[in-house]
């Protein structure tokens, strides 16, 4: 176990160290990409969505859609790009989809700490519900892996998925509480985010930081046993596909 946790946090430096190497602002992106971010799609929304404190509203939602989009879309054709380890060497192949996932978690974390930090000096923190974000954190990461495991799985055999994934994140950004919250949507639009996994969880975060949001617990109930499915599917297809990677390889 401990031979397995050393490499997996070896990838997972690899990953961290890859991604900044030559970049004049370096680690430096990690806190300007979603700082950004916040900023175009701010100024453009915060004249339709009338919601308080809108770019901290908006910075909330686009830190954990960051992680999650950018994990997917590294992670789905990540043992493919792989190959020619894989060919090469024998070690726990869900190491890399995962060290790349712990990478992106890793950076999402030092900005959510910056970013509470600012919080907590413009007295917007509220305590103990801030504590709220480490089920949401823990929730959001265990969805992340099961459904990374499941379209990187896929993948290795049909590569259509890559191209999937990259159309479908499109779709579940807009379907996804980051521009607006739960208080704007007709009741009538509840059945499709109850069949999004990641509604309440990002409410949560929201309410956690900003004490704003709301969560609707049927909605919240159906988040939770979608969320439940897509991680047992990924484990298990993964379980039971990754014996025959190299020969699709």
């Amino acid at each position: 176990m401990k031979n397995y946790t050393d490499f997996l946090w070896e990838m997972t430096e690899k990953e961290i160290k890859a991604r900044y190497k030559r970049a004049i602002f370096g680690f430096l992106w990690v806190i300007l990409n979603p700082v950004l971010q916040m900023i175009i799609i701010g100024v453009i929304f915060s004249y339709f969505i009338k919601i308080p404190n809108y770019f901290l509203f908006l910075f909330t939602g686009l830190l954990p859609w960051q992680f999650f989009s950018l994990s997917l879309t590294k992670v789905t054709p990540s043992i493919v790009n792989e190959r020619s380890i894989l060919q090469k060497a024998k070690f726990p192949i869900e190491a890399i989809p995962i060290s790349i996932i712990l990478a992106n978690l890793f950076n999402m974390i030092v900005s959510l700490t910056l970013f509470i930090i600012i919080l907590i000096f413009m007295q917007k923190i509220i305590f103990p519900q801030v504590l709220l974000i480490i089920p949401a954190l823990i929730w959001l990461l265990a969805f992340t892996i099961g459904f990374s495991l499941l379209t990187a799985s896929l993948n290795v055999k049909y590569r259509d998925i890559n191209f999937f994934v990259q159309t479908i994140l499109i779709l579940w950004f807009y379907i996804t509480p980051v521009l607006y919250d739960l208080t704007v949507i007709p009741g009538a639009l509840y059945p499709i985010l109850a069949l999004n996994p990641l509604t309440t969880l990002f409410e949560i975060m929201r309410i956690s930081l900003l004490n704003q949001g709301s969560v609707v617990y049927q909605i919240a109930i159906y988040n939770l046993v979608i969320s439940g499915l897509v991680i047992f599917a990924g484990f298990y297809i993964y379980r039971k596909t990754n014996q025959y990677f190299t020969d699709w390889l």
